[in-house]
């Protein structure tokens, strides 16, 4: 029996003992803590920003191809051979600069020979025409047939055609003769020489003697969706509408020039009508066949709603942002955007200036959510900071 009091005794002991170490490890008041009160949802830290209404220009980009307004393929009119070549290859000649000599010779020859039956055929002009004058005296005194008056008239009047054929030659043999020197016929630059002294050349060659190429002013060529084609063809009517043509790679500013061409009609297959822009390329940066990076400015919206396109969501029903009502609660509002630039998103529906929007940190909001603005931090630097570790959290539901 005293055995068994011990026991007991050691066994309330114990659990007196557990008792005061659980109470203090609760907190020594040996309260529960379910009995305190629940505290409320935090503010998700988020940046805000206004919808401002600013003047934003509109444009079209798009990848266009730079085209010379014209490339002369130099070619021989007359079979000779060259005597000489008067430029180097990628030369920028003028209008007139002589490029080959060829070989004269023969079409000298040709000419003198034309000169010459001129002068046989005009003495035997001369000749036909004093028989006719003296036939036409013995005819009327019927010395003569008028048989023999009429021939001579005629053999006169032949005469007078084989002049005329004369001079026709003589002409033509001049022309070809001015085909030997061959000059330019605009500004441009030169390519590679396919014919060099000595060289036989004929006008049936497939080959050109040299290509010359147009450099100032410059086309680009561009093709645009034939949905704005109605907006180009108004701002036409307002004044040329200028376009831009960036090099990639290049770090001076683009090329400045204006809308010269539009297509006759819209290309089905593609969907899209062909544009030409007109560059003076002073500084012969736009090279025919190159690669550039267009923009074609269609006019300015001086009241274009604008918010960083970041702040943009796109859900089931469309796209939507999250707006700040004045309790510093979000509601989602579906928007419709005209169309992003330079990193904005110009809104056509659903918002006004100045409504506040969420435009980071969008990730943890709900209809409803308390929101608290993180100052002067400019969109997607949370983000960032958070690929980097995780981000202070003030609190918020999720």
């Amino acid at each position: 029996m005293t055995r068994r009091i011990l026991l007991l005794a050691l066994l309330l002991v114990v659990l007196g003992a557990g008792g005061y170490w659980y109470t203090q490890r609760a907190g020594g008041t040996g309260e529960s803590k379910a009995a305190a009160p629940a505290a409320g949802p935090r503010a998700v830290p988020v940046v805000i920003r206004p919808v401002e209404a600013r003047p934003m220009p509109e444009r079209i980009g798009t990848i266009g191809t730079v085209q010379p307004l014209a490339a002369i393929a130099i070619k021989a009119r007359v079979e000779s051979v060259v005597e000489a070549v008067h430029f180097t290859e990628g030369q920028e000649v003028k209008a007139g600069d002589p490029l080959f000599t060829l070989d004269s010779r023969a079409l000298e020859a040709q000419l003198r020979q034309a000169q010459a039956n001129l002068e046989r055929d005009k003495a035997n002009l001369e000749k036909a025409r004093g028989d006719v004058k003296r036939y036409s005296e013995l005819v009327r005194s019927n010395t003569v047939a008028r048989q023999q008056y009429d021939a001579a008239v005629a053999a006169a009047e032949a005469l007078e055609g084989t002049v005329k054929a004369d001079n026709a030659a003589i002409e033509a043999a001049k022309v070809a003769l001015s085909f030997t020197h061959i000059v330019a016929p605009m500004d441009g630059r030169t390519g590679a020489v396919n014919a060099r002294p000595g060289a036989m050349v004929r006008a049936a060659d497939a080959n050109p003697l040299v290509t010359l190429t147009q450099l100032r002013p410059i086309t680009v060529a561009f093709n645009v969706p034939e949905r704005h084609l109605p907006t180009i063809r108004k701002a036409m009517e307002t004044g040329k509408l200028p376009v831009s043509a960036g090099i990639p790679g290049d770090s001076r500013p683009p090329a400045e020039g204006v809308l010269s061409f539009v297509d006759s009609q819209v290309d089905q297959l593609s969907g899209t009508i062909l544009v030409k822009g007109q560059f003076p390329n002073a500084d012969t940066r736009l090279w025919p066949g190159q690669f550039v990076d267009v923009v074609l400015t269609l006019g300015v919206d001086p009241q274009a709603l604008t918010l960083p396109d970041d702040s943009v969501q796109t859900g089931q029903q469309g796209r939507f942002v999250y707006v700040v009502k004045p309790d510093d609660t979000v509601e989602v509002r579906p928007v419709t955007v005209g169309r992003t630039q330079d990193g904005l998103a110009v809104i056509a529906s659903g918002l006004s200036a100045g409504e506040r929007v969420v435009v980071d940190g969008q990730s943890r909001l709900y209809p409803g959510a308390k929101v608290a603005d993180r100052g002067g931090e400019k969109p997607g630097e949370g983000r960032k900071r958070s690929e980097g570790g995780p981000a202070p959290v003030t609190g918020g539901a999720s």
